[in-house]
């Protein structure tokens, strides 16, 4: 997957754009329903697929498998591109989705995953903020910040506020905002089905 890497120290800490702002949800999954079975691979790592209570009309599906999640916003979320996207270590994500929202209505989401980097190691560990495209009947990753780089949460936002509207799940390339010296090659894995 090619990628566009911005550099960390663009001026994305602007005040919100009017029309702008954030509400958010709570992502636990012990309060969300299990669609599958629970199954367990031969490593013992058990997997399955979760609807969870989104903002408004929004389903949140979460599936894991291989020590890795996969999040759509959304219905009929197996078609989503966001459904085959995730990171190459193995990852898990937080439990507080920010839903960015322009007059009123939701353009994205932002939500922290801690993604391993060192295969040797998985105690190693980055956080990431994805910021997800929402899109009629689709979601998509559209951008990575981060977690380390100042003023993460703001650059997450402005990177959402500015590319929603441009950014096509089935055109577009994910955008990086990364601190100097982050490798950013191969982070993410999956894309949109062709």
């Amino acid at each position: 997957m090619r990628s566009v890497i911005v550099a960390a120290s663009l001026c994305f800490a602007s005040p919100a754009l009017a029309g702008y702002d954030s509400v958010y949800t709570d992502f636990i999954l012990d309060k969300c329903q299990r669609v599958t079975p629970e199954t367990s691979g031969e490593d013992g790592e058990s997997s399955g697929v979760f609807e969870c209570k989104g903002y408004g009309k929004y389903v949140v599906t979460f599936v894991e498998g291989d020590l890795r999640s996969f999040v759509t916003f959304g219905t009929e979320s197996a078609d989503h591109c966001s459904f085959h996207q995730t990171f190459g270590g193995f990852n898990s994500v937080g439990n507080k989705i920010e839903w960015r929202r322009k007059d009123s209505k939701p353009i994205a989401t932002i939500l922290r995953w801690t993604v391993s980097y060192d295969p040797e190691n998985s105690e190693k560990t980055k956080t990431w903020l994805v910021v997800t495209k929402l899109e009629p009947d689709q979601s998509c990753h559209m951008g990575y910040v981060e977690g380390a780089t100042p003023n993460a949460n703001e650059k997450a936002r402005a990177l959402a506020d500015a590319q929603a509207s441009g950014f096509s799940c089935a055109t577009s390339k994910p955008i990086f905002i990364a601190n100097a010296g982050t490798n950013t090659e191969n982070v993410a894995s999956g894309g949109c089905p062709q």
